[in-house]
């Protein structure tokens, strides 16, 4: 068995780039992204919240199909812990951390976003080749979910929607 943890980090605000997306705006998409995740990461399809209590949210997502594989429905429990972090826990093991941070001048012009992604890959042996390709799938689709995250979260605040 082996666990494949990647992490992306991107500048929410980079050089030229606007509007500057502030830290509240960021966290309204962030919670927005839990119950519609199809709004902001293009691998979904559809997003239910079935229920919601203390920090919490449990949801239904639906995946597309890609990569070769079906697409597929599944529970996942989502922890806020605002403004800073959102934890998503799927059925599989995985946990998936977005997380917001300040950089050296802790302005919102420095803001930083980071997905962390634990997956456990139970029928992998630790070093083939099979886990460097899935570490190498894992990593693009890290950078890609973080990119599709903050833009969409750009366009519904352009947009008025944030």
């Amino acid at each position: 068995m082996v666990t494949i943890n990647v992490a992306y980090t991107q500048a929410v605000n980079p050089a030229g780039v606007t509007p500057v997306l502030t830290r509240e705006q960021m966290w309204a998409g962030m919670e927005g992204k839990v119950r519609r995740a199809h709004d902001f990461v293009p691998v979904f399809s559809d997003c239910k919240v079935i229920e919601e209590h203390d920090n919490v949210v449990v949801r239904e997502t639906t995946l597309k199909p890609m990569e070769g594989r079906p697409g597929k429905t599944q529970q996942e429990t989502c922890r806020l812990y605002k403004p800073v972090k959102v934890d998503f826990h799927e059925p599989s093991g995985c946990v998936i951390t977005n997380m917001l941070s300040d950089g050296p001048a802790m302005t919102d012009e420095e803001l930083q976003m980071t997905y962390f992604f634990e997956w456990p890959h139970p029928d992998i042996e630790a070093g083939s080749d099979i886990e460097k390709g899935l570490t190498e799938q894992h990593k693009k689709r890290g950078k890609m979910s973080v990119e599709k995250s903050i833009e969409s979260i750009r366009r519904m605040v352009v947009a008025g929607k944030l």
